[in-house]
């Protein structure tokens, strides 16, 4: 039985029912303007967050292609984000449409409550960033390298001693002659063989960097409103660790600018970076502190980038040559027939080493040191391939997943120098491009790609000069094979590995000495 409304609601009911006529006549009979779809990827709720990997998060969004295609869209805790898995998409957006994909997103973990805002290869796209890299570039453009090697000749041959005296030190040795490279051309400070005060800091800072790095690592990276929870509320480990973190690289900011600028009043600062752009704002009537602060900033950021990408790039190489003894072989036959046996290899000598360029090159591609980039953000609402991008959704590009495409490296698992030994094959073949996406892409690349390459590549062609890098072997004499694996962080390396480090000769090994000791 139907029982009719009383006569006090029926014009409220009328209005209502009106109102729901319009919006359905709007709906499905006027023309529309919505937004085309988004991209395709997997469903999850507002809250709903068990689909997404808790590490090797490249991994799992390359496995996400073969179902949902190279542009795959979720929503994470209200958050839009986007995760290109191939390079042609990559290069649509952040190249040919760079002007709206030039960005970054705010990080509240790293930035605010961590304090690496000063880290302007993390800035938004602003004048102030602009400012940044073209201080950055002035100084450590590619026409500057020349000067820079020198520094880079002493540590790489400083580091084949270290190798000498202590091969199972090999990741301290590795990171201290990176970070001897950048704290010489930042901040003019030579570091000692064993390590450093400055050193030992900025390890501990960019630990933090490592773990926070990848976007939406911390809850509060989606859920902003989140850091305004004391330290001391329960469940909030991450505002206690943030502010651990952030004390360390305060110091990593603040104490090597300090020691240079003490050493230029005592007259005893050696030439560098700083000491260039300290005397420059000097003679300047800009406004000081704004410009310290600048040239701060840029200064850590070459020791943050600099020392963490080579040294990943590099522990690749050794445990790249005990695993394919073949390659190193073949390289060292190459050295040998242009360097011989009365000199250690020198920048001089890279033209005719081209087979030492495929490998740092296959280096960079078999485990890039960022395998999912540094996360964009989208300027303006976009339309690309048909699917709607909204503005201020965060773009990762998946760095692994691009350059283990097998259509442009065939078997992109194996380590194989070789892909890029036929350039003009390649061209022919549309494989095998050079793997540049390692430093980044479009107007975000890496500023520093050049003084990177030129140290790994001296590494690899002095080191293989020096000694054979061979599989360890157990207390019964039995061959460790090596295991591949990789940390999970945003700047991953592999994992602690042990390997045998032998010298090629003992003539080979004394001209490390007599090199260093300035008789050669």
């Amino acid at each position: 039985m139907f029982t009719l409304l009383p006569d006090a609601l029926s014009p409220f009911c009328a209005a209502l029912l009106g109102l729901l006529a319009v919006l359905l006549v709007g709906r499905y009979c006027l023309p529309s303007n919505r937004h085309p779809p988004l991209p395709p990827g997997p469903k999850t709720t507002w809250f709903d967050t068990a689909r997404l990997p808790k590490e090797y998060q490249w991994l799992t969004y390359a496995g996400w292609k073969e179902i949902y295609g190279d542009v795959i869209y979720i929503r994470v805790l209200g958050n839009p984000m986007i995760i290109l898995n191939a390079a042609e998409a990559v290069n649509d957006l952040f190249d040919k449409r760079s002007t709206n994909y030039s960005s970054r997103p705010v990080r509240t973990m790293v930035n605010e409550l961590m304090g690496f805002s000063w880290l302007f290869s993390s800035m938004p796209y602003t004048p102030w960033w602009r400012k940044h890299r073209a201080v950055f570039q002035q100084h450590y453009k590619a026409s500057n390298l020349p000067s820079f090697k020198p520094v880079i000749l002493r540590e790489t041959y400083m580091l084949l001693y270290n190798l000498a005296e202590g091969q199972d030190d090999l990741f301290h040795h590795v990171r201290r002659s990176a970070a001897a490279i950048v704290m010489m051309l930042s901040y003019g400070h030579q570091i000692a063989p064993e390590g450093d005060i400055y050193v030992t800091i900025a390890d501990k800072a960019l630990s933090g960097l490592g773990q926070a790095g990848i976007f939406g690592t911390y809850l509060v990276d989606y859920l902003t409103f989140l850091k305004y929870i004391p330290a001391w509320f329960p469940g909030a480990s991450f505002k206690r660790q943030a502010l651990e973190w952030r004390h360390m690289n305060q110091l990593m900011l603040n104490a090597p600018f300090e020691m240079v600028k003490q050493k230029m009043a005592a007259g005893k600062a050696v030439p560098c970076f700083l000491t260039d752009q300290l005397d420059r704002i000097f003679m300047s009537d800009a406004d000081t502190s704004k410009e310290e602060q600048l040239i701060k900033n840029v200064a850590a950021t070459v020791y943050a980038a600099g020392a963490d990408t080579t040294v990943s790039a590099i522990l690749s190489f050794f445990l790249a040559m005990q695993m394919h003894p073949e390659v190193q072989v073949l390289a060292q036959k190459q050295i040998d027939q242009v360097v011989g046996s009365d000199r250690l290899p020198s920048f001089d000598d890279r033209d005719d080493l081209p087979y030492v360029d495929c490998i740092v090159w296959e280096c960079l591609r078999w485990n890039p040191v960022t395998p999912l980039g540094l996360a964009r953000q989208v300027a303006a609402d976009d339309v690309y391939r048909g699917f709607h991008i909204p503005k201020g959704t965060t773009i990762l590009p998946n760095v692994w997943a691009i350059l283990h495409d097998e259509n442009m490296y065939p078997d992109p698992y194996r380590f194989n120098p070789d892909r890029f030994s036929n350039k003009a094959q390649n061209a022919t073949l549309g494989i095998n491009e050079l793997p540049n996406a390692a430093f980044g892409f479009g107007r975000r690349t890496c500023p520093g790609r050049a003084l990177a390459f030129e140290t790994i590549w001296i590494t690899v062609a002095a080191t293989l000069a020096v000694y054979n890098i061979l599989k360890p072997k157990d207390e019964h004499g039995n061959t460790i094979e090596p295991d591949a694996e990789y940390t999970s962080t945003s700047l991953s390396r592999p994992k602690p590995f042990k390997c045998c480090i032998m010298p090629r000769s003992k003539e080979a090994l004394s001209l490390v000495k007599q090199t260093l000791d300035g008789t050669v």
